[in-house]
């Protein structure tokens, strides 16, 4: 029996929006390799995974400095869902907004639009897709 495709995840951010199919992590972070570059003082290099497990969108914390915030309050990890906020580096952070399955013509791809302070970034294969690990978000 054929299953249905995992939902896509649009990320909006300052102006830019950036939809991503399950299947590899998504960074966000100050790095210019970051599928979702926030050039900003609070947020580290690899600040943030996005990630498809068990049937849902999550936002992991990685190991950033300054944390993943949501409600006001630090979490170590977040379930998104539909317009769902996580701001980055204390409560009144950059501001990501999430949208999950609306973007169905873009599940598979990862859409290109200009990163916020930097030039275009595109898709990258494989799992962690050439970042650094765990610990270098700082």
């Amino acid at each position: 029996m054929n299953q249905p495709a995992p939902p896509a995840l649009t990320v909006r951010y300052d102006g830019t929006q950036r939809t991503f199919s399950a299947g590899h992590d998504v960074v966000v972070g100050r790095d210019l390799r970051a599928d979702v570059r926030i050039a900003h003082p609070l947020v580290s290099r690899t600040h943030v995974l996005l990630r498809f497990d068990q049937g849902r969108w999550l936002a992991i914390d990685n190991d950033s400095l300054n944390g993943i915030f949501v409600n006001g309050h630090r979490v170590p990890v977040a379930t998104l869902g539909d317009g769902q906020t996580v701001h980055l580096g204390n409560p009144d952070g950059p501001q990501l907004r999430f949208e999950v399955g609306r973007h169905q013509g873009a599940a598979g791809r990862h859409t290109q639009r200009r990163a916020v302070g930097g030039g275009p970034v595109g898709r990258r294969g494989g799992a962690g897709g050439g970042h650094p690990g765990p610990g270098a978000g700082v």
